[in-house]
């Protein structure tokens, strides 16, 4: 098993983790992306698992990340693209949020 996926999908079990922390694992997330190719079927399964965790916490990571990083800002800086959507976090805490309340109002 490729051990940055492996550290990989523990941080994303643990969504109340320090900023710094959660930076880390949006660098480890930029890695496997460079070896996603290479991964076996049962990686890669895990890797989707993971990605999944991630997204449905990502309000709750969003916290406290923005503490540590204005991510809008650092898309701009790094011109990250939206093939890196670990980088987008908080639009997708925010599309979350839009549809619960959308849920909630009908």
């Amino acid at each position: 098993m490729n051990p940055l996926l492996e550290q990989y999908a523990v941080s994303t079990e643990f969504p109340e983790a320090s900023g710094a922390e959660q930076i880390e694992m949006l660098q480890m997330r930029d890695r496997l992306l460079a070896v996603e190719s290479t991964l076996s079927n049962q990686e890669k399964n895990l890797l989707s698992q993971a990605d999944r965790r991630l997204i449905q916490q990502a309000p709750q990571v969003l916290l406290e990340l923005s503490q540590f990083v204005d991510l809008a800002a650092e898309r701009r800086t790094q011109d990250i693209p939206a093939e890196r959507w670990w980088w987008y976090l908080d639009v997708l805490a925010q599309i979350q949020e839009n549809t619960a309340l959308s849920t909630a109002l009908t």
